[in-house]
């Protein structure tokens, strides 16, 4: 079994993570290797990795250059594990190590994917209010559904790890991706652990462009959306056409509209400043992805030779 752990400045969280993965891979009874990948950190994350590894070899290393984003070093540790099944998680100990014989006990029973699902989310009020919106908005808008209340945490088959190698977008996302693929998934009730050290990498703007992200990399609705808008708004102004058509032949005068038309002005050019960025978000991701520049760069490895 490998389990992949992208890490960012948790360097306080590190030792009681590898301590309790290695007492519930022992407890499985199975070969296992743990991959952690971090790039930029402001505190001693690479050092402590560096250390654990020294101490077991089991504790592997990626360090990448530049800030690359928790899903791209997910596919940078992705690309280097070698196990019949690869657990995702955390690094943050939100996640619990010892629910990964439930995801493991699930897999068994002939699923390549299994996730979990958190008992409650321990954000704040509006964060969670944010999640419940964003997911409903997502499931509307995407071809793929999300589940409320899930995270990074959850166990894949070889096979659909070697379906992930397949995509080297820039813009990764993977829960999308994995549901791209198609093979059986369920799912399983985990506990809600809590951040014992550090702070959240995610913040409510970040948490908004992984929405955008995730959106437009899985959707074209949003495009046939600004069709049908301006369909609308476009019958809406022959409508109005004609309302001043009668109001002239049937009162002689024509209508007094000065705020009227100056509302309108402003309303058309809103539309259209919404329907030219959204076709540059999609433009600028054709851009980006034409490129075909490598998706990462790694700057070191530690116990990885592959």
């Amino acid at each position: 079994m490998s389990v992949v752990i992208p890490v960012r400045n948790e360097e306080k969280n590190i030792p009681e993570l590898i301590e309790r993965l290695t007492t519930t891979m022992r407890e499985m009874e199975l070969t296992y290797e743990f991959i952690f990948v971090t790039d930029i950190n402001i505190d001693r994350t690479f050092d402590v990795l560096r250390k654990c590894h020294a101490n077991d070899d089991k504790v592997k290393v990626i360090k990448l250059a530049g800030g690359m984003g928790q899903h791209i070093a997910v596919v940078a540790g992705l690309d280097s594990t070698e196990g019949n099944c690869v657990v995702l998680m955390d690094g943050d100990l939100q996640d619990y190590p010892e629910d990964i014989p439930k995801l493991y006990s699930r897999m068994l029973n002939g699923f390549d994917v299994v996730y979990g699902i958190k008992e409650k989310k321990n954000d704040s009020m509006i964060r969670n209010i944010f999640s419940k919106v964003f997911v409903r908005i997502m499931n509307r808008l995407s071809h793929h559904r999300v589940e409320h209340n899930t995270s990074m945490f959850r166990i894949m088959s070889r096979r659909t790890v070697d379906q992930l190698h397949r995509f080297r977008e820039n813009e990764q996302s993977l829960t999308g991706l994995i549901a791209l693929i198609g093979f059986p998934t369920d799912k399983v009730l985990v506990t809600s652990g809590e951040r014992q050290a550090g702070e959240t990498k995610y913040s409510f703007i970040s948490q908004v462009n992984l929405a955008i992200s995730f959106l437009l990399s899985f959707s074209t609705k949003p495009l046939r959306m600004i069709s049908i808008l301006g369909f609308v708004v476009s019958a809406l102004s022959f409508l109005y056409l004609g309302f001043v058509v009668i109001q002239v032949l049937i009162a002689g005068t024509a209508v007094m509209g000065w705020p009227t038309l100056v509302v309108l002005m402003t309303f058309l050019g809103g539309i259209q400043l919404l329907a030219l960025g959204v076709i540059g978000e999609y433009i600028s991701r054709i851009f980006i992805e034409s490129k075909r520049r490598p998706i990462y760069i790694v700057e070191e490895k530690i116990g990885i030779t592959k």
